[in-house]
């Protein structure tokens, strides 16, 4: 048994932060399912590296620029390509696991990210466009975003609720959630599947934000604590959330909990190992993002024990002593989202930049080609 099935022996799902055609193509991503990964996230900036600095997408985009197809409507289509290539692939886990696991996730355009009316219809569109039950379409957690998840989630739709950076910023997810489960169950007497969702709760951005703040203030020994407290605050608030009788009733009818999904797990600060906060945050019901950088490491040298349910007080004794501190977490958390937002809507702008420019090269060549053919 490897690392990963310990790791679903103890309820933890696992993710791969990483996906793009020759990734696909090359049968790498079926190696990494035959592994234990039970779910892949489309990560915008590898599928940028390989559309910019390879040719593996310049046939695809060449056939798209002859139909006169506009650049950021080319991004669209060659994401979705790709997402019902590795759906596909991932459908036999996705059954054999009653629709828990075998997911494929594909981001929204973050151009979306403050419009509630927009992102529902959007998101209805790319599912409908990509037609696989194992699709899920990342919305983030902006007001305009929770407030679409009711209203995606009554219509079945399955979602990566992302850009998560709070405890109290899940609990608004989990209640919309859970408001458009109970209106998806009672308007669904026959189903299948019912929609599968999970909270991307961003990890290592929050030491990299909080501690030199702490450094500043001399406090060393409190560095690398903070991520790490506050998922494990979010784990107690998940599992007062999903309780209950209301709860059960829902959970009997086939409702599943809004797991969080720990991703950004690659520390930044190198004091820490690659494995520091896979090992810190391993639990039943909570699924873990690894990149291509740690998902080896794990795999040689990880420690698998549960970890979610040990420490809970000093968690939330380190988040008291930032309050004493002056640190306001919840304002860590508004400004993580912002910054996060806008870097992924700069970089959905480079990667339509980066398809016209691999256009005009590939017109100019193919003009070329054209004129010494005469």
């Amino acid at each position: 048994m490897n690392k990963l099935q310990q790791l679903h022996e103890l309820g933890q799902s696992t993710w791969l932060n990483y996906l793009n055609r020759p990734f696909i193509q090359s049968g790498n991503l079926r190696q990494h399912m035959e592994e234990g990964i039970q779910g892949f996230t489309a990560n915008a900036t590898s599928f940028d590296d390989v559309l910019s600095l390879t040719s593996d997408y310049d046939q695809a985009i060449w056939e798209q620029v002859r139909a006169g197809v506009p650049a950021p409507q080319i991004h669209s289509k060659l994401i979705i390509d790709d997402i019902q290539v590795a759906a596909d692939c991932m459908h036999d886990v996705y059954q054999k696991s009653d629709g828990l696991e075998g997911y494929v996730s594909l981001e929204l355009n973050p151009s979306l990210m403050h419009d509630e009316v927009n992102t529902v219809a959007e998101v209805t569109h790319l599912e409908a466009v990509i037609n696989q039950p194992n699709a899920m379409v990342e919305v983030p957690a902006t007001p305009a975003g929770i407030a679409a998840i009711k209203h995606l989630t009554k219509d079945g739709v399955s979602l990566n609720i992302t850009h998560v950076f709070s405890v109290d910023v899940y609990e608004q997810a989990a209640k919309a959630y859970i408001e458009g489960l109970k209106i998806f169950l009672d308007t669904h007497s026959v189903w299948r599947f019912v929609p599968v969702s999970v909270v991307s709760f961003s990890v290592s951005p929050i030491d990299e934000f909080v501690d030199p703040m702490l450094g500043d203030k001399g406090k060393p020994e409190l560095l690398g604590k903070t991520a790490v407290s506050l998922a494990k605050l979010l784990y107690q608030r998940c599992q007062r959330i999903f309780s209950g009788a209301e709860w059960e009733k829902l959970a009997k009818k086939g409702g599943c909990i809004l797991r969080p999904k720990w991703s950004r797990t690659t520390p930044q600060n190198p004091a820490f190992p690659a494995t520091y906060y896979l090992e810190e945050l391993i639990g039943a019901d909570t699924v873990t993002t690894f990149s291509m950088v740690t998902l080896p490491v794990f795999m040689q040298n990880g420690i698998v024990t549960p970890t979610l349910m040990t420490q809970i007080e000093p968690a939330y004794e380190h988040i008291r002593q930032l309050d004493l501190l002056g640190i306001d977490v919840e304002i860590v958390a508004q400004k993580l989202q912002q910054e996060y937002l806008q870097a992924s809507e700069k970089q959905f702008q480079l990667i339509t930049q980066h398809i016209s420019r691999k256009r005009d090269a590939l017109e100019l060549s193919w003009q070329e080609e054209k004129m010494h053919s005469v």
